[in-house]
C-alpha cells in the first residue's frame, strides 16, 4: 500500500510529464517485467517484433533544391528496419498497432540526442495511424497514470471520448506489415522555417499467400514469406504544414488533411529480398535502439510528446541494453545479409 502511494506521489503530470512518463514506462512497467524474469529484457513499447530487415533509403532523383534538406540532401543510405506491434511478445497480432523503425547508416553531422551526438546513424519512427490518441505529453501522462498507477484506464476515458474513439480505430486488422501505410503522427522541422509529417506508402509489395490470421504471429509469417519472394518498397513522403491553425505542432490528435497538403514522395525505402530468419538477424535488430531525436537539427522533433519520447526512449534503451549485456553505443556500419 505504501509503495502504491509513493508511486502516485512521484507522478506529476502537470509539472513534469516527461519525467513522470519515464517513471511509469521504464521504472514501473519495464522494471516489473525485469523483476518477473523477462529475459531478454524487451522494449517499453512496441516490444513484439515481427522482423528486422536490411534496406536502402534512396532519395528521388532530381529533387528541387528546397527538398534537399539535411538527410535528404544526400543520394542514398543503407538502412535496417524493424517491424513490430505495441503489445507483449506472446499476444496475438490481430488488431494491434503496428510500427516501423528505420535506422539509416552513414549520416554525418551532430545528432540532437546528446548521447548519440557523434553517431553516424539517424532514426525514423512511424506507426499505422495518422494521429495519436492524446494531444500532448501532459495528457499522455494522465492517460498512462490511469492505467499504470490507478489500474483503470476508464478513469481517463470516461472524460475523453475522442481518445476512446481513436483507440478503437487503432484496433484495425492489418493483413501485412508490407501493405499498410505508416505515419509519423508527430511533426518535425524541415530546415529552418518549415515543418512536416512523414508518411510511408507501400508500393506493390511482393505477393504471397496470406497466412491464417488465426495464428498469433501471422504478421511475422507474412513478412518472412513476402521477403523470401522479392524486395518490398515504400514511398517515403513528407507532408508540409501549410496552415498553422489547421496543422498544429502540439495537438497530436489533429490530423493534417492530406487533401490540403498532399504528401510529397521524396525518397524510397527499398527492403531487400532476404530470409529474415537468418541466424543472428533477429537478435541484431532487437539490440538496435530507435529514437526520433537521433537525427540532425534540420529534422528536429516538434511538440511535447516528442520531448517526452526523447527521455523515455533513451532511458528504456539504456536499461534494456544494460540488463541484456549489450554495449549502449550506436553501430558504425550496418550488418550485411548472410548471402552477401
Amino acid at each position: 500500500m505504501q509503495n502504491e502511494l509513493s508511486k502516485k506521489a512521484a507522478i506529476d503530470c502537470e509539472a513534469n510529464p516527461a519525467s513522470s512518463l519515464k517513471k511509469m514506462f521504464i521504472d514501473t512497467t519495464m522494471g516489473n517485467r525485469i523483476i518477473a524474469g523477462q529475459c531478454p529484457v524487451r522494449r517499453g513499447v512496441f516490444l513484439k517484433p515481427h522482423g528486422v530487415a536490411k534496406a536502402d533509403f534512396i532519395m528521388m532523383p532530381g529533387l528541387p533544391p528546397e527538398y534537399k534538406v539535411g538527410i535528404f540532401a544526400h543520394d542514398h543510405f543503407e538502412a535496417w528496419v524493424r517491424f513490430s506491434s505495441d503489445t507483449v511478445p506472446h499476444a496475438p497480432d490481430m488488431k494491434t498497432t503496428v510500427g516501423i523503425g528505420i535506422k539509416l547508416f552513414g549520416v554525418s553531422g551532430k545528432k540532437l540526442l546528446e548521447s548519440s551526438e557523434n553517431a553516424t546513424t539517424a532514426d525514423f519512427i512511424l506507426q499505422n495511424m495518422n494521429v495519436f490518441f492524446v494531444d500532448n505529453a501532459t495528457e499522455m501522462c494522465k492517460f498512462t497514470k490511469a492505467g499504470v498507477v490507478d489500474h483503470d484506464y476508464n478513469l481517463y476515458l470516461k472524460d475523453h471520448p475522442e481518445t476512446e474513439r481513436i483507440l478503437d480505430e487503432m484496433q484495425k486488422v492489418v493483413s501485412s506489415c508490407l501493405t499498410t501505410p505508416y505515419w509519423s503522427g508527430l511533426p518535425y522541422s524541415f530546415g529552418e522555417n518549415s515543418f512536416v509529417k512523414y508518411k510511408l506508402e507501400p508500393i506493390d509489395p511482393p505477393f504471397s499467400t496470406p497466412p491464417s490470421q488465426n495464428s498469433a504471429d501471422y504478421l511475422q509469417a507474412d513478412l518472412q514469406a513476402r521477403l523470401n519472394m522479392g524486395e518490398a518498397q515504400f514511398r517515403f513522403m513528407v507532408q508540409f504544414r501549410k496552415d498553422p491553425e489547421k496543422m498544429p505542432l502540439d495537438k497530436a490528435m489533429t490530423p493534417w488533411d492530406e487533401t490540403e497538403s498532399v504528401p510529397v514522395h521524396i525518397a524510397t525505402l527499398v527492403i531487400h529480398k532476404q530470409d529474415i530468419t537468418n541466424q543472428g538477424q533477429e537478435q541484431y535488430g532487437e539490440n538496435l535502439s530507435f529514437n526520433p531525436w537521433r537525427t540532425l537539427e534540420a529534422h528536429k522533433p516538434q511538440g511535447t510528446i516528442s520531448d517526452a519520447r526523447k527521455i523515455v526512449y533513451e532511458a528504456g534503451a539504456e536499461l534494456r541494453r544494460f540488463k541484456n549485456g549489450v554495449p549502449a553505443v550506436e553501430p558504425i556500419v550496418p550488418r550485411q545479409l548472410n548471402n552477401q
